[in-house]
């Protein structure tokens, strides 16, 4: 097995891996020396690019979940994927035929799992850690639309900062009948139902 991680076909996946349990040594480190690489997590990397609204139609970095987690944690989870993704794929593969595949070819699969994986895992770290968070008391606090629609009786996501500026994810639909919410609307936090937020339009 030591000699199917070493292998150089594998090499990509090792050096991921590897940063991986660096960056945890050197938080290890930065804790006991009272610091935090957590300073790296206040807010996800769209928003820390200027000329970035979260709000506008849905790209790619949106799906890959740029606009959901802080770029700290998001390099983590991109590093793991790619990682597993490449050894899973490897392994598959030697198990089977007793072969790794070449490095330039095995790594685009990976790519496409770690994609995968940033986009559905992105989305429930995100969920978690608005969880987490209190998201309890958002009442008065200012949302806007991330992706889908929002009619009475079926809610969209919205990305929304609490008074200390901490990111929560709710879902929220109109108050009104007659309203749709957009990607891209702002809408004002009125009242939880559940896990439901009821909104109206907010103009600025």
């Amino acid at each position: 097995m030591l000699e199917f991680i070493l292998a150089n076909d594998n090499l990509p996946y090792m050096v991921c891996a590897t940063v991986v349990v660096m960056l945890g040594v050197i938080e290890a480190m930065a804790r006991l020396a009272g610091g935090s690489l957590g300073m790296l997590m206040d807010e996800p990397l769209a928003l820390q690019s200027s000329g970035v609204d979260i709000g506008e139609e849905p790209s790619l970095a949106s799906w890959l979940g740029l606009d959901r987690l802080p770029v700290f944690l998001w390099f983590i989870l991109a590093l793991i994927s790619f990682a597993i993704g490449g050894f899973l794929l490897n392994l598959l593969t030697w198990l089977s035929f007793n072969i790794l595949l070449p490095q330039e070819i095995s790594v685009w699969p990976a790519f496409a799992l770690t994609s995968v994986s940033c986009h559905l895992l992105g989305k429930q770290l995100a969920w978690k850690r608005g969880e987490d968070e209190d998201a309890d008391n958002l009442c008065g606090n200012i949302g806007i639309l991330t992706l889908g629609k929002a009619i009475k009786g079926n809610p969209a996501e919205a990305l929304v900062h609490d008074d200390q500026q901490r990111i929560h994810y709710v879902m929220v639909e109109p108050q009104e009948e007659d309203v749709a919410f957009e990607a891209g609307t702002r809408v004002l936090l009125l009242q939880k139902d559940g896990v439901i937020w009821r909104a109206i339009p907010f103009e600025s």
